[in-house]
C-alpha cells in the first residue's frame, strides 16, 4: 500500500514539475528588438526626468514673484496710462511670467508620469521578454507605452526649449520694467 502512495506522489511531483516549467519565467524571448526599444525609452525618459529634475525652480518662483510685485505696484499706484512702449514692456513681463507659471505646472505633472511610464516599461519588457503577456495583447501595450514615453520626452523638449527661451528674456525685459518702476516711484511718466 505504501508503494502505491509513493507512486501517486511520484507522478503528482512530476505533473506539479512540469506545470511550473510550463509558467516559468524562462519561456524565451520572441521579442527582442521590441524589447530592446523599450529599454532604450526608459533610459531616454530617465535622462528627459534628469533634466526637468535638476532646473532651478526657487529662482523662477523668484523672477516670477519679481514680475507680479511690478505689475502689482503699478497697478497699486494707479498707473494705468502709460506709452504704448511701457505698455508693451509689462505685456511681455506678464508674459514671460504666465510662460514659466505653465512650466512649473507642467513639471511637476511631467515629473509624476515620467516616473510612471519608467516603471512601465520596465514592467513591460520584463513580460515581454518572458514571454508572460498573450500574444495578441503584446502590440497594443507595446505600442501605447512607446507613444506615451515618446510623447512625455517631447513634452520635456519642448517645456525645456520655452523656459530656456524665457529666462533671457526676463532678464532683459526686467532691467527695463525696473527703470519703469523707478520712474513711476518718482511720479514721472513713463
Amino acid at each position: 500500500m505504501t508503494s502505491k502512495y509513493i507512486k501517486a506522489a511520484g507522478w503528482i511531483s512530476v505533473i506539479t514539475g512540469l506545470s511550473l516549467l510550463g509558467t516559468s519565467c524562462k519561456m524565451g524571448n520572441k521579442y527582442p528588438k521590441e524589447v530592446a526599444v523599450l529599454d532604450s525609452l526608459k533610459v531616454q525618459v530617465h535622462k528627459a526626468d534628469s533634466v526637468i529634475t535638476a532646473v532651478d525652480t526657487a529662482k523662477i518662483k523668484q523672477y516670477n514673484a519679481h514680475i507680479t510685485g511690478s505689475i502689482g505696484l503699478l497697478k497699486m499706484l494707479h498707473r494705468d496710462t502709460m506709452s504704448a512702449g511701457a505698455a508693451e514692456v509689462f505685456r511681455n513681463f506678464s508674459g514671460i511670467r504666465w510662460s514659466m507659471e505653465g512650466f512649473l505646472g507642467k513639471r511637476a505633472v511631467m515629473r509624476t508620469e515620467m516616473q510612471k511610464s519608467m516603471d512601465n516599461l520596465t514592467h513591460l519588457g520584463h513580460d515581454m521578454k518572458n514571454g508572460l503577456i498573450k500574444a495578441d495583447s503584446v502590440s497594443f501595450y507595446y505600442n501605447f507605452e512607446v507613444k506615451r514615453a515618446t510623447e512625455l520626452i517631447e513634452a520635456q523638449h519642448i517645456s525645456m526649449q520655452t523656459l530656456n527661451s524665457q529666462l533671457p528674456l526676463y532678464t532683459l525685459i526686467a532691467l527695463q520694467a525696473d527703470s519703469l518702476i523707478a520712474l513711476v516711484k518718482q511720479n514721472k511718466k513713463i
